[in-house]
C-alpha cells in the first residue's frame, strides 16, 4: 500500500468522524424532520424558481430575436428584457413568501412597509432609473445627440446608463470642446429643461451681430454682411428650403432659403444681425468662416466702419478764435 493511499484513507476517516461529531452537536435529525414537514412547500418553491428561470430564458430569447431583426430599436428591446427579468425575480420572491407565509394580509402589509422603506432610502436611484426608462422609450435623448441643460451646460451624449447621462462638455456659446465630462443624473429629465439640438434635425438657427458707426453706409454694411454669410451657407440653406418646403407640417412655419438680415440702433452705433441655418456640429467653424469674410470685405470699404468703445474729443476752433480776437 502506497503512502498516498494511506494518507487518503486517514483523511476519509477523519472526515467521517468530524461529520458525525457535527451531526450529533447540531442535531441534524431535527432539521431533517423539519424538511420532511415542509417537503410540499419546498417542492412548490423549487417548481416556482425553475418555472421562473425557464420563463426568463424564453422571454430573453424572444427579446434578443427582435433586437437582431430591428437594429434601430435593439437598445429598447434589450432594456425591456433587463426590466422584465427583475419584474419576474420580484414576482418569484413574493410567491415564495406566499408559500411559507400563511397570513396573506400580514404578508401584504409587511411587503408594503418594506417596499416603502426601500423606496424612501433609494428614492434618487429609483428616480434616476425611471428617468433612464423614459429616455430610452421616448427616445428623447440618444447617444450622439448634442444637448444643452439649463444651468448645467452643453455637451455631446456618449453614454447612457441606468443612473446617469455622460456628456463630452462643450462651451455654451460656440460648442467648442472643453475636454471635460459632465455626469448628469437621469432624473433631470423630469425636473430640468433640456434642449436637444439634434432631435429630428441637426440644423439650428445661429446669428452674428456686428456694430457699425453711425456715419457708415447702412446699405453697404447690409450688403457685405448678407453676401459674406450667403457665400458660406447659401447653398445649404437653399437645399434645406427645397427639402423642408415639401413637408406639410412645416408649411405654417416661416422658411428661409437665404440668410435673414435685421437692423437695429443703439446710442453709439447701429447694428446688423444676420440669422442663418447651420449644422450644430459645425457651428463654431461656420461662424469663423463668415466673420473672416465679413472682416475682409469691410477692410476694402471706406464707407463702412466697425464701431468700438472709444472717446472722441470735439474742439470748437471757431469759438476759441473769436474769443482771442475780442
Amino acid at each position: 500500500m502506497s503512502v498516498n493511499k494511506v494518507k487518503l484513507g486517514i483523511k476519509i476517516l477523519l472526515l467521517v468522524f468530524l461529520l458525525h461529531y457535527l451531526i450529533s452537536i447540531f442535531n441534524v435529525g431535527r432539521y431533517v424532520d423539519i424538511i420532511a414537514e415542509y417537503q410540499n412547500q419546498i417542492i412548490i418553491v423549487f417548481v416556482i424558481i425553475l418555472s421562473g428561470l425557464i420563463f426568463i430564458d424564453i422571454a430573453s430569447e424572444i427579446f434578443k430575436k427582435y433586437a437582431r431583426k430591428k437594429e434601430e430599436k435593439a437598445g429598447e428591446y434589450l432594456t425591456l428584457n433587463y426590466i422584465f427579468k427583475y419584474v419576474v425575480y420580484v414576482a418569484i420572491a413574493l410567491m415564495i413568501f406566499g408559500v411559507f407565509y400563511k397570513n396573506v394580509s400580514s404578508l401584504v402589509v409587511s411587503v408594503g412597509l418594506i417596499g416603502a422603506a426601500i423606496t424612501y432610502a433609494l428614492q434618487k436611484p429609483i428616480l434616476n432609473f425611471a428617468g433612464w426608462v423614459v429616455i430610452l422609450y421616448t427616445r428623447t435623448i440618444k447617444i450622439g445627440d448634442r444637448i444643452s441643460i439649463k444651468n448645467i451646460g452643453a455637451g455631446d451624449v456618449f453614454d447612457i446608463d441606468t443612473q446617469h447621462l455622460y456628456l463630452s462638455e462643450l462651451t455654451a456659446d460656440n460648442f467648442e470642446p472643453t475636454g471635460k465630462v459632465l455626469i448628469i443624473p437621469n432624473s433631470y429629465i423630469f425636473t430640468t429643461a433640456i434642449e436637444n439640438l439634434t432631435k429630428g434635425s441637426p440644423y439650428v438657427w445661429d446669428s452674428i451681430v456686428l456694430h457699425f458707426t453711425h456715419d457708415s453706409d447702412v446699405e453697404k454694411a447690409k450688403q457685405i454682411v448678407f453676401e459674406s454669410t450667403n457665400e458660406v451657407v447659401g447653398n445649404l440653406m437653399l437645399k434645406l428650403y427645397e427639402k423642408w418646403s415639401k413637408r406639410k407640417y412645416l408649411i405654417s412655419r416661416k422658411l428661409a432659403n437665404k440668410p435673414v438680415i435685421r437692423v437695429g440702433i443703439t446710442r453709439t452705433s447701429f447694428y446688423i444681425k444676420v440669422y442663418y441655418l447651420v449644422n450644430v456640429y459645425e457651428k463654431a467653424e461656420i461662424k469663423t468662416k463668415i466673420q473672416e469674410r465679413i472682416l475682409k470685405e469691410i477692410n476694402k470699404e471706406r464707407a463702412v466702419k466697425l464701431s468700438y468703445p472709444h472717446v472722441k474729443a470735439i474742439v470748437e476752433y471757431e469759438k476759441t478764435l473769436n474769443t482771442k480776437n475780442s
